[in-house]
């Protein structure tokens, strides 16, 4: 194990140009990463590795060698990196794909019959022929687990949508309406706004209505607004997200509840809205508070080992590991046609089940933020 966090330390920290590196295992499968380990999102391609070299056992020694590879978030470079794993035969690959990655690197796998599990929330990927997989949380997994929460344990049926107007904010949106709509609810205001916007006057009185906004503060205390939605939606960044919050309880809205985005998972954000809000509602990925036993050991070996609190990114690595590590204990290596065996699978991000097109649903976490104070609903 000292060789492997050795090695694992070297290639982070002191070769950031390399483009492939093997961290050994017992020779018996070989998984093949790609990861930005360079440029902006280099941190995360880190987190995803620790989580994956965690997850296969490959710091105890085990059956899976592991070979990585650097796309810097250039689909270039990855396509590139796709050609030397074809050379060596890999026989799965684990890739963390953004916009420019996601679907050269995909479709290519695809076209050469590579078993992939794609970490990405891209739309409109290939998937399917029973070896191309999805393991991710993606906007219609936070939408679904957050409305099966809001809807059917608080009983909310009616809300409004306060969203950015761009690709972000108009995705969720049509998100939220679809499955409110499904499950029996209503949307009974939109009220958009454009991005970079500082000053949402404007925006709330035209959702509160402005007698409500322009009301002195002792006058909403003897006579409490009701209004005509159970919660609002906004889906943007957590710092946007609270400033809006606050402006609406600065125009006499203070008593209203918030649903978000996993965007609003930071530490900071519970300390933003507190005394804006009745109450917040959002989904996560990974928490540090979830109770089941294998995330709780997942926690304490991932500490052990790198002296550090894990996130989502080494949560969703390790989850794939763990996944990979079944399936070889199955004797379903290399991966193909996984959906047949991961359904309700014990993840680190949740319960996972694969569909036969390769999506991937799942039950996540969702996070309540009452007087300043985050904590998981069970």
């Amino acid at each position: 194990m000292k060789r492997l966090l050795i090695g694992l330390f070297f290639f982070l920290f002191f070769i950031p140009s390399v483009f492939a590196f093997n961290f050994w295992g017992s020779f018996g499968y070989d998984v093949c990463c790609l990861l930005p380990l360079n440029g902006e999102n280099k941190k995360l391609g880190e987190n995803v590795l620790k989580g994956l070299l965690l997850g296969l056992d490959v710091l105890k020694g085990s059956s899976f060698s592991v070979f990585v590879y650097d796309s810097g978030g250039i689909s270039e470079t990855a396509l590139y990196a796709l050609k030397n794993m074809e050379a060596q035969n890999c026989d799965v690959l684990i890739a963390l794909l953004g916009k420019n990655t996601a679907q050269p690197v995909i479709s290519k796998a695809y076209k050469i019959g590579l078993p992939v599990i794609a970490l990405t929330a891209e739309p409109n990927i290939p998937k399917g022929k029973g070896f191309i997989y999805r393991d991710f949380i993606t906007p219609e997994i936070q939408i679904k687990n957050l409305l099966d929460l809001v809807m059917k344990k608080l009983n909310y049926t009616s809300f409004a949508v306060f969203y950015p107007e761009d690709q972000y904010g108009k995705n969720y949106l049509r998100l939220f309406l679809l499955e409110v709509g499904k499950r029996g609810g209503s949307v009974v205001k939109i009220v958009s706004y454009p991005p970079k916007t500082t000053d949402f006057a404007i925006q709330i009185k035209s959702l509160i209505g402005k007698m409500i906004a322009n009301k002195k503060p002792e006058e909403i205390l003897k006579n409490p607004v009701h209004f005509p939605f159970d919660a609002v939606f906004i889906p943007d960044n957590a710092l946007t997200s609270a400033f809006i919050i606050s402006q609406f309880a600065y125009y006499n809205a203070k008593n209203l509840v918030f649903l978000g985005t996993a965007l609003w998972d930071t530490p900071e954000f519970a300390k933003m809205v507190k005394g804006y809000c009745r109450a917040a509602y959002f989904p996560t990925g990974f928490t540090l508070q979830a109770k089941q036993p294998w995330v709780k050991q997942f926690i304490n070996d991932f500490r052990k080992n790198y002296h550090a609190f894990p996130d989502y990114l080494s949560a969703q690595g390790y989850e794939v590991g763990r996944i990979l590590l079944y399936l070889k204990n199955l004797n379903r290596l290399p991966p193909k046609n996984i959906h047949e065996t991961i359904q309700n699978f014990p993840g680190t991000t949740g319960l996972t089940s694969f569909l036969p097109n390769g999506e991937v649903i799942k039950k996540i976490y969702i996070m309540e933020i009452k007087h300043g104070k985050c904590s998981l609903i069970p």
